[in-house]
């Protein structure tokens, strides 16, 4: 058993039977692809080393250890000096971090204590269900900013500004939410009234009342992120 099978079979509670059709799942590949990996006869792209760093628990630069020492992804190999919190940004891009909780921020950890998330062009209704073309482009955080978050989007209603989103799929008393309403995705704070579902904006005024079936929560907004021009 090679060291990407001892993963999957670790990932998969101990059993390697089922596995790798378990990992095609949720990478939306097919099961043949997954067993050229175990086998070495292909080896993963980056997109798809950095979903597996998420569904393992492990950094992109563990998971490429999984596979034979031929297998080079140089786009992947860490910096000699650290990067500040948008990878590769140019300062006339300047992006400030705000903290849902509104926490005092200390700066920025180095790269070693990070972990890449995609920016999804659209949300993903059950992650990580989430199309490789819906992803616009892959970040570097720090942990700490990540919050457990697993992907970035920016809600329409509020221009310049992206949210980290912790998929969830239950509705969370006094949070900011990503939700699916009959209007579309929306970003919004709830609030439990009788038997409807209040949702309000960060500016604390009422956006609309719903029927708890009208609503599908998507994620918990755990962190933003916004232009600072």
């Amino acid at each position: 058993m090679n060291k990407f099978e001892k993963q999957l079979e670790k990932w998969n509670g101990g059993v390697l039977r089922g596995a790798q059709a378990k990992l095609a799942k949720f990478l939306r590949v097919s099961t043949a692809t997954v067993a050229l990996w175990a086998t070495g006869k292909r080896r993963p792209s980056k997109g798809y080393v950095v979903q597996m760093a998420q569904l393992f628990g492990l950094d992109a630069f563990d998971v490429m250890r999984l596979f034979p020492a031929n297998t080079t992804y140089p786009e992947l190999q860490p910096p000699h000096t650290p990067r500040s919190l948008r990878d590769a940004q140019t300062p006339e891009n300047t992006y400030s971090a705000d903290t849902i909780s509104n926490q005092t921020q200390n700066s920025a950890p180095p790269l070693s204590n990070s972990v890449s998330l995609p920016f999804l062009t659209h949300a993903p209704e059950q992650y990580p269900a989430y199309e490789e073309s819906n992803v616009a482009e892959w970040w570097t955080i720090p942990l700490r900013y990540a919050k457990g978050a697993k992907y970035l989007v920016r809600d329409g209603q509020t221009p310049g500004t992206l949210y980290f989103i912790r998929p969830e799929n239950s509705f969370l008393e006094g949070k900011l939410m990503l939700l699916k309403t009959p209007d579309g995705y929306t970003i919004k704070r709830v609030q439990h009234e009788k038997d409807r579902i209040v949702l309000y904006t960060e500016q604390n005024t009422v956006w609309g009342r719903f029927l708890p079936h009208q609503l599908r929560p998507i994620g918990a907004a755990v962190c933003k992120i916004a232009d600072t021009e």
